[in-house]
């Protein structure tokens, strides 16, 4: 007979433990990003944020800070540290298959989404100059942009709501949901975020539809 096969012993509460730790030190290092951005921040200063010793941070995160950035920034775009892209996620999908409501629901989600991770991506961009991780990370930050407004596009022209090619409204959507057009209107204008959502959607629609859209929820 086969010998018995030892599994590896798990801990549910160690497992949570570990998980609220890691949670901790991505919060603590979040604040620290945005406000001394992400090359004057140290690992030793997120330790003494998050109240863990220097070794902790190393054991949750081996990849050092650049990994601790990744993960905060995965959370801060999705909302929650469930490994869901954002276009994947149920919400979305329901906006985009809706013809009646895809660009307010949009404009909806996405400013939240800037609300939950503007900063981060700031961070991240005026980093990118300085720092290889960052440029890398922005350069795909970009492109899974580009991709994700390419699907969108796509969603509306399949509606039949496109006056203008897909190409075209891809880019628009692009730059009109970039973090630069919220950072401009809410950060430095002084928008609110529901202000915001309401001029986005109203902006999509009129150079995207020709129409007015559907207020937004």
């Amino acid at each position: 007979m086969p010998e018995d096969v030892k599994r590896p012993y798990r801990s549910p509460l160690r497992e949570e433990a570990a998980r609220r730790t890691r949670a901790t030190i991505r919060e603590a290092a979040t604040e620290l990003f945005v406000e001394h951005g992400y090359v004057s921040t140290t690992v030793k200063e997120i330790a003494a944020a998050a109240g863990v010793a220097l070794r902790t941070v190393h054991a949750a995160y081996p990849g050092g800070k650049a990994e601790i950035f990744q993960r905060a920034l995965d959370v801060a775009l999705a909302g929650d540290d469930e490994p869901v892209a954002v276009i994947d996620r149920p919400e979305v999908r329901d906006a985009l298959a809706n013809p009646d409501r895809v660009l307010a629901d949009l404009a909806r989600h996405g400013a939240a989404l800037q609300a939950r991770a503007g900063g981060l991506l700031r961070a991240c961009a005026e980093s990118s100059g300085a720092d290889a991780d960052m440029r890398k990370l922005d350069d795909l930050g970009a492109k899974m942009m580009a991709r994700n407004m390419r699907t969108v596009a796509e969603a509306l022209r399949d509606h039949g709501l496109l006056t203008v090619p897909v190409d075209e409204a891809a880019d628009v959507l692009f730059a009109l949901n970039g973090p630069q057009m919220y950072d401009l209107l809410v950060r430095r204008r002084g928008w609110s975020g529901e202000r915001y959502a309401r001029w986005l959607a109203q902006a999509m629609a009129m150079l995207l539809t020709g129409t007015p859209p559907v207020a937004a929820r």
